[in-house]
């Protein structure tokens, strides 16, 4: 067995496709002969928590430091502001345009605290155990300084998994001139140093090449996130008589549910929509969404589920109908969702809100897998509603979409593994 430092700041007990998509990583890599060692953040205020993610990885090393980040002190602050009572979080209250103003201000990201902890503590187990390779996931960027700094002084291989883009990220802003060159420039840094950069689509590979094109092309590699058959249980729907359309996660950024919601206002102003529906919303959510989805205009067809664990999200998908996708419409052609391959994989046709000519629907178009619209296009959207509900009635929608036809193995995470264990074992010392 060859050993992998992986830094991560994201990791169980946080829930959230962020989390998932190196935690099966570190599920799933002793079975290519690599034993993982995580390096992440003690306890941070966030908004998915999902115990089972760990329950999952048994009993690797995980290592968990203090930091100075705002997550971690506002975790701290919480425990003592609630002494043992329950108080509404700070957290989830904040508003998005607040919460984008303090992820800007602080250099490279909000995180840049934890950089002198995740040092410190990765210098002790690079001294203490014989690790091979370096691996950290992004974002936070923040982790990947602190993977930099600890590959060069112990002159190790490293590996850098984009989930999201740096430079690249569709709705990134600097809160100045310095900040983006500081950032920028660290990032080229850091892609110059790597002995390789993964990408998680397709997209967002080309959009970094073009971004840094003296980086050589032959770095870059292309691992998709995915879904895991041990999470799909068999089971049958529990009420046949409701036509459920389920949407699991959060919203950030410009993704919003807003032009969807406004949609079911006017149907339901229309008597459009059958007694029977329901619209399902599965996760934690900001005040302002919640808000939202409160609306008393549609408490007779909205459901929230609040902190369900992963595997209890995937019984909601499978209990449903039709999935619902949101991703912003300017600039998020790269986008793509972790989410959508467990759509795939559940079989159930998507409603897509979603750039038309980005990545995520070129994967729908290609597998007969959902309607799709434009986030803001409520005429389109009102149509794709109905048409689903139409073939539902007509017991259309399984062979109006070929559902069934599609083989999604690609997507397993455990073949997805094997891929980074053949990028680790082309790197290692």
């Amino acid at each position: 067995m060859k050993n992998v430092l992986m830094i991560a700041y994201f990791f169980p007990p946080l829930g959230g496709p962020g989390v998932q998509r190196v935690q099966k990583f570190v599920k799933y890599l002793p079975l290519y002969d690599w034993n993982p060692t995580v390096l992440t953040v003690k306890p941070i205020e966030y908004i998915a928590y999902d115990k089972t993610l760990l329950e999952e990885i048994g009993d690797v090393a995980v290592h968990r430091t203090g930091s100075f980040d705002l997550m971690r002190l506002l975790y701290i602050f919480e425990k003592i502001r609630a002494n043992g009572l329950k108080k509404k979080k700070i957290y989830t209250s904040i508003r998005g345009r607040t919460r984008k103003y303090f992820g800007d201000v602080f250099p490279i990201d909000s995180k840049i605290g934890w950089l002198p902890f995740a040092y410190s503590k990765g210098k002790k187990i690079l001294k203490a155990k014989n690790i091979n390779a370096i691996y950290a996931t992004i974002g936070p960027f923040t982790s990947a300084i602190a993977a930099y700094n600890l590959a060069k002084k112990f002159k190790l291989p490293l590996i850098v998994d984009y989930r999201d883009l740096w430079t690249g990220k569709p709705d990134i802003t600097y809160f100045s001139k310095w900040h983006k060159k500081f950032s920028i420039d660290w990032e080229r840094r850091i892609l110059q140093f790597a002995n390789t950069v993964i990408i998680n689509t397709d997209f967002s590979r080309k959009k970094i090449q073009t971004l840094f094109p003296e980086i050589q092309t032959s770095k870059f590699k292309v691992i998709y996130n995915g879904w895991d058959k041990t999470d799909f249980p068999n089971i049958k729907r529990e009420d046949e008589r409701k036509i459920i359309f389920s949407y699991t996660g959060g919203f950030y950024g410009e993704r919003t549910p807003y032009f969807f919601l406004d949609v079911l206002k006017e149907l339901l102003k229309k008597k459009l929509l059958p007694d029977n529906i329901e619209f399902r919303f599965i996760g934690n959510y900001f005040k302002d969404i919640e808000k939202m989805l409160k609306d008393n205009r549609l408490r007779k067809v909205i459901k929230i589920v609040t902190q369900v664990s992963h595997q209890e999200s995937i019984v909601h998908l499978l209990q449903s109908d039709f999935l619902l996708l949101f991703i912003a419409k300017r600039k998020s052609e790269i986008v793509l969702p972790a989410k959508i391959f467990e759509y795939l994989a559940a079989k159930k046709p998507i409603l897509a809100m979603i750039p038309e000519k980005g990545e995520a629907a070129k994967l729908i178009k290609e597998n007969n897998a959902g309607l799709i619209s434009e986030i803001d296009d409520e005429k389109a959207i009102m149509q794709n509603i109905l048409k689903m509900i139409d073939l539902h009635k007509s017991n259309k929608a399984e062979s109006f979409f070929d559902l069934n036809l599609n083989d999604y193995n690609k997507y397993e995470r455990k073949h997805l593994t094997k891929q980074l264990s053949n990028i680790l074992n082309e790197t290692s010392v």
